[in-house]
Protein backbone atom coordinates (compact mmCIF):
# COMPACT_ATOMS: atom_id res chain seq x y z
CA UNK A 1 0.00 0.00 0.00
CA UNK A 2 2.84 2.49 0.43
CA UNK A 3 4.37 2.06 -3.04
CA UNK A 4 1.05 3.37 -4.92
CA UNK A 5 1.26 6.48 -2.09
CA UNK A 6 5.19 6.87 -2.95
CA UNK A 7 4.23 6.78 -7.07
CA UNK A 8 1.18 8.89 -6.52
CA UNK A 9 3.92 11.67 -4.59
CA UNK A 10 6.80 11.24 -6.89
CA UNK A 11 3.94 12.30 -9.82
CA UNK A 12 2.75 15.12 -8.60
CA UNK A 13 6.44 16.02 -7.36
CA UNK A 14 7.62 15.85 -11.22
CA UNK A 15 4.69 16.79 -12.26
CA UNK A 16 4.68 20.01 -10.33
CA UNK A 17 8.14 20.59 -11.36
CA UNK A 18 7.25 20.69 -14.71
CA UNK A 19 4.68 22.89 -14.75
CA UNK A 20 7.30 25.49 -13.07
CA UNK A 21 9.69 25.37 -16.51
CA UNK A 22 7.62 27.22 -18.46
CA UNK A 23 8.91 28.54 -21.55
CA UNK A 24 12.01 29.38 -19.84
CA UNK A 25 11.54 33.45 -20.62
CA UNK A 26 11.84 35.38 -17.34
CA UNK A 27 8.40 37.14 -15.95
CA UNK A 28 8.16 40.51 -17.08
CA UNK A 29 8.57 42.82 -13.96
CA UNK A 30 5.85 45.14 -15.65
CA UNK A 31 2.29 44.76 -15.72
CA UNK A 32 0.80 44.38 -19.17
CA UNK A 33 1.06 46.93 -21.61
CA UNK A 34 -2.17 49.66 -22.53
CA UNK A 35 -0.52 49.81 -25.87
CA UNK A 36 2.57 49.28 -27.65
CA UNK A 37 4.29 52.57 -29.04
CA UNK A 38 6.35 51.96 -31.81
CA UNK A 39 8.80 54.51 -31.36
CA UNK A 40 11.28 53.09 -34.37
CA UNK A 41 9.89 55.88 -36.90
CA UNK A 42 8.04 58.68 -34.99
CA UNK A 43 10.00 62.61 -34.48
CA UNK A 44 10.95 61.75 -30.85
CA UNK A 45 11.01 65.53 -30.85
CA UNK A 46 7.13 65.71 -30.53
CA UNK A 47 7.61 64.73 -27.14
CA UNK A 48 7.30 68.24 -26.26
CA UNK A 49 4.43 70.27 -27.39
CA UNK A 50 5.55 74.07 -28.06
CA UNK A 51 3.34 74.83 -24.74
CA UNK A 52 5.17 72.01 -22.83
CA UNK A 53 8.76 73.14 -24.40
CA UNK A 54 7.55 77.04 -23.09
CA UNK A 55 6.52 75.75 -19.52
CA UNK A 56 9.73 74.23 -19.45
CA UNK A 57 11.51 77.21 -20.47
CA UNK A 58 12.92 75.07 -23.34
CA UNK A 59 13.72 75.79 -27.38
CA UNK A 60 12.35 73.33 -29.69
CA UNK A 61 14.17 69.85 -29.62
CA UNK A 62 17.56 69.26 -31.18
CA UNK A 63 17.54 65.47 -32.90
CA UNK A 64 20.47 63.84 -33.75
CA UNK A 65 21.51 60.21 -33.84
CA UNK A 66 23.98 57.60 -32.65
CA UNK A 67 25.31 54.08 -32.06
CA UNK A 68 24.57 52.39 -28.92
CA UNK A 69 26.57 49.51 -27.81
CA UNK A 70 23.32 47.97 -28.81
CA UNK A 71 22.71 49.09 -31.88
CA UNK A 72 21.79 52.55 -33.56
CA UNK A 73 19.69 55.24 -31.42
CA UNK A 74 18.10 58.35 -32.15
CA UNK A 75 17.18 61.07 -29.74
CA UNK A 76 15.88 64.86 -28.91
CA UNK A 77 17.41 66.75 -26.49
CA UNK A 78 16.12 69.99 -25.34
CA UNK A 79 17.97 72.62 -22.38
CA UNK A 80 17.26 75.21 -20.13
CA UNK A 81 19.90 77.23 -19.89
CA UNK A 82 18.64 79.49 -17.02
CA UNK A 83 17.31 76.89 -14.53
CA UNK A 84 19.85 74.08 -15.70
CA UNK A 85 18.09 71.52 -16.47
CA UNK A 86 18.73 69.21 -19.74
CA UNK A 87 16.29 66.77 -20.97
CA UNK A 88 16.32 63.96 -23.73
CA UNK A 89 14.35 61.87 -25.00
CA UNK A 90 15.86 58.40 -26.79
CA UNK A 91 15.22 54.91 -28.28
CA UNK A 92 16.84 52.07 -27.34
CA UNK A 93 17.25 48.86 -29.62
CA UNK A 94 16.15 46.52 -26.43
CA UNK A 95 13.25 45.95 -24.24
CA UNK A 96 13.30 48.11 -21.13
CA UNK A 97 13.25 45.20 -19.58
CA UNK A 98 17.32 44.93 -19.39
CA UNK A 99 17.55 47.78 -17.41
CA UNK A 100 16.04 45.38 -14.33
CA UNK A 101 18.33 45.20 -11.78
CA UNK A 102 21.57 47.87 -12.53
CA UNK A 103 23.13 49.71 -9.74
CA UNK A 104 21.10 52.32 -8.39
CA UNK A 105 17.81 51.14 -10.21
CA UNK A 106 13.90 50.46 -9.14
CA UNK A 107 10.58 49.35 -11.04
CA UNK A 108 8.30 51.30 -11.06
CA UNK A 109 5.18 52.21 -13.58
CA UNK A 110 4.35 55.76 -15.44
CA UNK A 111 0.83 55.74 -17.17
CA UNK A 112 0.36 52.05 -16.99
CA UNK A 113 3.63 51.31 -18.42
CA UNK A 114 6.31 49.66 -16.86
CA UNK A 115 9.35 51.55 -16.22
CA UNK A 116 12.81 50.95 -14.50
CA UNK A 117 14.03 54.52 -13.24
CA UNK A 118 18.09 54.87 -13.06
CA UNK A 119 19.76 57.61 -11.42
CA UNK A 120 23.94 58.64 -11.46
CA UNK A 121 26.07 61.56 -10.30
CA UNK A 122 24.16 62.95 -7.50
CA UNK A 123 27.51 64.52 -6.17
CA UNK A 124 27.68 66.69 -9.06
CA UNK A 125 25.39 66.58 -11.81
CA UNK A 126 22.19 64.59 -10.84
CA UNK A 127 20.82 62.66 -13.40
CA UNK A 128 17.83 60.66 -13.45
CA UNK A 129 16.95 58.34 -16.51
CA UNK A 130 13.35 56.28 -16.89
CA UNK A 131 13.49 53.47 -19.19
CA UNK A 132 9.87 52.84 -20.09
CA UNK A 133 8.86 49.55 -21.63
CA UNK A 134 6.98 50.67 -24.65
CA UNK A 135 7.41 47.40 -26.85
CA UNK A 136 9.08 43.74 -26.67
CA UNK A 137 11.50 44.87 -28.99
CA UNK A 138 12.52 48.50 -27.71
CA UNK A 139 11.94 51.39 -25.08
CA UNK A 140 12.76 54.36 -24.72
CA UNK A 141 15.16 57.09 -22.61
CA UNK A 142 13.62 59.52 -21.14
CA UNK A 143 16.48 61.65 -19.34
CA UNK A 144 16.43 64.59 -16.52
CA UNK A 145 19.88 66.68 -15.39
CA UNK A 146 20.43 69.65 -13.59
CA UNK A 147 23.36 70.67 -14.76
CA UNK A 148 23.93 73.67 -12.06
CA UNK A 149 23.14 74.52 -8.46
CA UNK A 150 19.72 75.33 -7.38
CA UNK A 151 18.95 78.03 -3.85
CA UNK A 152 18.94 74.92 -1.57
CA UNK A 153 22.78 73.37 -3.35
CA UNK A 154 22.97 70.38 -5.78
CA UNK A 155 19.23 69.05 -7.02
CA UNK A 156 17.92 65.88 -4.99
CA UNK A 157 17.06 62.79 -6.64
CA UNK A 158 13.56 62.91 -6.23
CA UNK A 159 12.98 66.96 -7.97
CA UNK A 160 15.40 65.64 -10.81
CA UNK A 161 13.53 62.11 -11.33
CA UNK A 162 10.39 63.78 -10.59
CA UNK A 163 11.16 66.04 -13.39
CA UNK A 164 12.23 63.05 -15.62
CA UNK A 165 8.73 60.89 -14.58
CA UNK A 166 7.20 63.73 -15.78
CA UNK A 167 8.53 64.48 -18.82
CA UNK A 168 8.55 60.34 -19.67
CA UNK A 169 4.43 61.08 -18.51
CA UNK A 170 4.37 63.51 -20.98
CA UNK A 171 6.46 61.88 -24.00
CA UNK A 172 3.87 58.59 -23.66
CA UNK A 173 0.91 60.52 -24.01
CA UNK A 174 2.69 62.47 -27.15
CA UNK A 175 4.65 60.12 -28.84
CA UNK A 176 1.79 57.44 -28.53
CA UNK A 177 -0.51 59.89 -30.12
CA UNK A 178 2.07 60.31 -33.23
CA UNK A 179 3.21 57.28 -33.82
CA UNK A 180 2.24 54.96 -36.61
Amino acid sequence: MARPVLILFVLVTVGALLAGCGSGEPESPFPERPAEIDVSTVDLCRALTAEEQAELGVEPGEASTGELSNGPTRICGWSNYVDGYNYGVQTIADAAVVAVGGEDTTVDVIDGYGVVVATAHGASAPGCSVYVDVSDAQAIRVQAQATKDDATGIPSFETVCGRARSLASTAIRNLGAAAP
